[in-house]
């Protein structure tokens, strides 16, 4: 695969203590690899995948104390409309792009920000598996992140690329364990937000009460 270059658009935060399995929906246009990538991580091994019809769903183990159920959602013109539905409450998402085939990279690109901008996931992390880089030919990932316009991406996002082959079996583990660590960072900084919300609703409610005791 040659020199692989990782990209993200913030520092992540130490892991926190994990105790049920992440929720992540993995989607791409049909024949980006979906399927092996995540039998790949489930199996430790390459296996000839159909282009799924409906979705698979497994739970994988990157590491030990990670652990992801990840549902694996077809990639036709006619799942694509459900990938909203599959992707509320999720705790990430996870687009894979065939890097191998520029031609439907621009087809990518539009899926995803439809997606993102139509669905109801408050800022989910986005994983994207540039993939099949064993290919000759293959877009890398620093390409990639022009192509797909990443950083036009609401900010809300973290998002992270990583070079993967599905059929060799790189990239995948270590793709997960970031992901891994920008759900904990999401959910810190969705913690954080909450709290200073209630600080200030607090401090306006005490605000009020006090104009209302300086009339009287």
């Amino acid at each position: 695969m040659g020199n692989i270059v990782f990209l993200s658009v913030r520092r992540f935060r130490p892991q926190l203590k994990r105790s049920k399995p992440y929720h992540v929906v993995m989607v791409g246009l049909d024949k980006s690899g979906k399927t092996s990538i995540l039998y790949r991580s489930k199996l430790r091994e390459h296996i000839n995948c159909v282009p799924t019809t409906a979705f698979n769903v497994e739970t994988v183990r990157p590491s030990k104390g990670l652990k992801f159920k990840i549902w694996d959602v077809g990639g036709r013109d006619q799942n694509r409309p459900l990938w909203k539905a599959y992707v509320r409450q999720t705790d990430a998402i996870i687009f894979v792009v065939d890097c191998a085939n520029e031609t439907r990279i621009e087809e990518a690109r539009e899926e995803l920000f439809n997606l993102v901008n139509s669905a109801q996931i408050n800022g989910a992390p986005i994983l994207v598996f540039a993939n099949k880089q064993d290919k000759p030919n293959a877009v890398g990932p620093v390409e990639m992140i022009n192509k797909l316009s990443l950083h036009n991406l609401n900010t809300k996002h973290l998002w992270f690329v990583q070079p993967t082959s599905a059929k060799i079996g790189e990239g995948i583990c270590e793709g997960l364990r970031t992901l891994g660590e920008m759900i904990d960072q999401w959910r810190q900084d969705m913690k954080l937000q909450k709290t200073k919300s209630r600080k200030h609703r607090h401090s306006l409610g005490t605000s009020r009460t006090n104009s209302a005791n300086n009339i009287l």
